[in-house]
């Protein structure tokens, strides 16, 4: 008996209005949510965060200008001031976002196809977890597309409701959606493709009336001509009138201009691009969900991972099982099927259209993750074409109902393992900031922070530099102007290897920013945490270190300590608006805090703060990270733990004696002479075999 009252009760909260919210809200907490507290800030994230925090969020207006979207300021100045700087509040924020974005599609189409209210809730929910797009994790970069999106979404559903409303309200809803559709098309390019996608609509719509072809085909243009002067305003403004910043303009439409100059050849590589882009997205997101190390069973995260793929599977199957609505006892329709089929190709080319325009293409990008963004938009067609396809393979709903939610827990496994690695660049980038704010309390402008390689993944050398430039924010700086850079040797300077080590001026630009400096007033470090590394800041002393690259070793000759200013005490680790106030207290620490001493001559404090990271069982992990600690003890004439720390560094890390020797040489000149000192130093000179 209970059971059967859980079942009659089940079914009646399945078959209620809220449970599709409820549903849509479960499975966007598990694909997206359930990493969002270990989350932070990633690539075009930073240049946001910088601005805001450092010039006040009006500034946005010119980067923003630049990236030839000036009427997108609003949607950053009303994100800042009500999310902050926390990462957590604005990853929050688009999670939200694309789950109203879902609920909004399943609201417009429980409209359009009211007998067959179950296919529309299937592509929202398709729609909601959509493999392709893989930069969710960048809340304030795509911050503007969900907003967008989701104004989209709410504009049809306006425009689809006007057809049911009382005359004296139709009006307003004709009005809101004008006003969503104005709205996303002037904040944000990705969507306006899809605004040639609601005449489809609008013609599929009226022309399931009973009436003549050409009659039809007037009340379908005279329903879409509002919208249409909408996005024939905007198409001029964008093409004609707008020009870009005074730096030029970043997104010209080159497909329209190539058109008019060679227009066969323009359209034959328009077809070519289409093709391979339609079939990334299409097909390309769903094979990225069967890579097999997303099943690796001895990874422990991926087990859980399993664990919570299968308990979704379950809970959805018995859902949709439970799913009952007043068509369910009808077939899908076969021109619900002919409509979805239209409607789905034409919102899948149409999405991508925008790109193509200004004559790019996902295939053919550099970086694949970051092109996922450009078939963001396109996802809402693809998700009516799989719908349509699966409904059309497989005729029988249980059946239908296994396959569905078969592919939501496909891509439920790639969204967690793709935020996964978002979470461990943010957990390496708070490492890397933390080490760098404890080692340089402050630095001289016009400084560039330079290493062999990217440090960061998920970064690059632009978002690198903004973040950097964010935690050493003293209260003043130019707005045009940055007075700190990064770069990688490998990706700006390998070509120019000997300008750069003999001096070469650094000028750097990106978007309205600009950095001046010099190769040798620059920091060379090294940071390999993988390695049992923290990061070093590199000295000319250390070219002979052999625990570093052979291009490391040759750039460390130029760096220049002398930049940091030593003497200079942060009151504030980092922004703790950004990171939070919980700094570890890890091994890393230790060492940036004695390295400082060193370069301050404070060789007692090396010496306590070895004391207090043994007492605190944190010992170093390689032989390199000795070196600060060595010196301090030889400084205080504690020749007993010198001995001691040289064997243990050496037992570490091979090759040490290439940097023990240069220092132990280095001890005997600058320490008072003594017996001690001696025999100690012969010792493990003998010991090392020092020459």
């Amino acid at each position: 008996m209970n059971r059967e009252k859980i079942r009659i009760t089940l079914q009646s909260w399945s078959s209620s209005f809220w449970s599709v919210p409820a549903f849509f809200f479960g499975i966007s907490i598990v694909a997206f949510g359930l990493l969002t507290p270990n989350l932070g800030f990633y690539m075009d994230d930073w240049h946001f965060v910088y601005y805001a925090f450092t010039h006040g969020v009006d500034s946005l207006a010119a980067l923003l200008l630049y990236d030839s979207r000036p009427y997108a300021s609003w949607l950053y100045v009303v994100g800042f001031q009500l999310l902050g700087y926390k990462p957590i509040a604005w990853h929050l924020a688009v999670v939200f976002l694309r789950f109203m974005t879902s609920v909004m599609f399943w609201l417009f189409f429980r409209s359009y196809w009211k007998k067959n209210e179950r296919f529309g809730f299937y592509v929202a929910l398709l729609f909601l977890i959509f493999p392709f797009f893989l930069l969710q994790p960048m809340p304030v970069a795509y911050f503007i597309h969900w907003v967008g999106f989701f104004l989209y979404a709410l504009s049809l559903y306006l425009m689809i409701k006007s057809f049911e409303v009382e005359e004296n309200v139709k009006l307003l809803f004709i009005a809101g959606a004008l006003l969503a559709e104005g709205t996303h098309l002037f904040s944000s390019e990705y969507f306006a493709g899809l605004e040639l996608l609601r005449f489809l609509f609008l013609w599929l719509f009226i022309s399931r009336n009973d009436e003549s072809f050409f009659s039809m085909l007037k009340m379908a243009f005279l329903r879409y001509s509002p919208y249409l002067v909408i996005f024939s305003i905007y198409a001029y403004w964008r093409v004609i009138i707008f020009d870009g910043s005074s730096e030029g303009y970043r997104n010209q439409p080159v497909l329209l201009y190539q058109l008019l100059e060679t227009p066969l050849n323009s359209i034959f590589s328009l077809l070519a691009t289409a093709l391979k882009d339609l079939i990334a997205i299409f097909f390309g997101s769903w094979g990225k969900t069967l890579e097999p190390s997303l099943f690796d069973l001895s990874s422990r995260f991926s087990s859980i991972v399993l664990i919570i793929m299968a308990f979704t599977f379950l809970v959805g199957v018995k859902y949709l099982d439970s799913f009952k609505r007043s068509e369910d006892g009808q077939k899908t329709s076969i021109w619900v099927q002919k409509e979805s089929l239209i409607l789905g190709l034409g919102g899948l080319v149409l999405g991508i259209l925008p790109l193509w325009i200004v004559g790019k293409s996902i295939t053919s990008h550099t970086n694949q993750m970051a092109a996922t963004r450009f078939g963001l938009a396109a996802m809402f067609g693809a998700a009516i074409l799989l719908i349509s396809c699966i409904i059309f393979f497989v005729t029988d709903r249980k059946k239908q109902n296994l396959v569905i939610v078969f592919f939501v827990v496909l891509a439920i496994g790639l969204h967690l393992h793709n935020t996964r690695q978002y979470e461990r660049s943010w957990e390496k980038q708070k490492n890397f900031y933390i080490q760098l704010a404890e080692r340089i309390p402050a630095l001289d402008e016009n400084t560039a922070l330079i290493s062999s390689g990217e440090v960061l993944f998920y970064m690059g050398e632009d978002p690198t530099s903004y973040a950097i430039n964010t935690i050493f924010y003293s209260g003043e700086t130019d707005e045009n102007n940055i007075p700190y850079w990064f770069s990688a040797i490998y990706a700006s300077y390998y070509g120019k290897l000997d300008a750069f080590y003999g001096g070469m001026n650094l000028d750097e630009k990106h978007l309205v920013t600009q950095f001046h400096g010099n190769s040798h007033e620059s920091l060379i470090f090294s940071y390999e945490p993988e390695q049992d590394q923290c990061l070093w800041v590199l000295r000319p002393e250390d070219a002979g270190l052999r625990l570093i690259s052979e291009l490391e070793r040759e750039a460390s000759q130029i760096s220049a300590p002398n930049r940091i200013q030593t003497s200079a005490e942060r009151k504030v680790l980092l922004p703790p608006d950004i990171f939070g106030l919980d700094v570890p207290k890890n091994w890393c620490l230790y060492y940036q805090r004695a390295d400082l001493s060193r370069q301050r001559g404070n060789w007692q404090e090396i010496t306590s703060l070895w004391e207090e990271a043994q007492a605190s069982d944190k010992r170093p992990a390689n032989g390199f990270e000795y070196i600060p600690f060595i010196e301090g003890y030889a400084h205080q004439n504690n020749w007993t733990q010198v001995k001691k720390l040289a064997r243990q560094s050496n037992k570490i890390s091979q090759g040490m004696y290439h940097i023990l020797c240069p220092t132990l040489e280095n001890l005997e000149e600058m320490t008072p002479v003594s017996s001690e000192r001696d025999a100690v130093i012969a010792e493990l000179y003998d010991y090392l075999r020092c020459e």
